[in-house]
């Protein structure tokens, strides 16, 4: 039942995600929704699938996927905005 909940919950924030992409005109705005979309949004699916599915061979590998998103998810989003700054793009 929580792993369902968990799956439920990353596909209705990677929605909103889309959603907000499409919303918002601002480059910055939609890098920051973008950003938080695919990695909350990774990080609660993994983790459902680890309580839906048991801790199998596969748990360790969900729980380095986990971690390898966090570290570099938030590095890659801020790459791009300060190379969007660099370059000149104003909102």
């Amino acid at each position: 039942m929580i792993g369902e909940i968990l799956l439920s919950l990353s596909l209705a924030l990677v929605w909103l995600g889309g959603v907000g992409m499409v919303r918002f005109r601002a480059p910055y705005c939609r890098l920051q929704v973008a950003g938080v979309a695919d990695i909350g949004g990774a990080v609660l699916f993994l983790t459902g699938l680890i309580v839906y599915s048991g801790w199998h061979v596969t748990g360790g590998l969900m729980i380095a996927l986990i971690l390898f998103l966090l570290f570099t998810g938030p590095l890659a989003t801020h790459a791009i905005a300060k190379s969007a700054f660099v370059v000149g793009v104003r909102d």
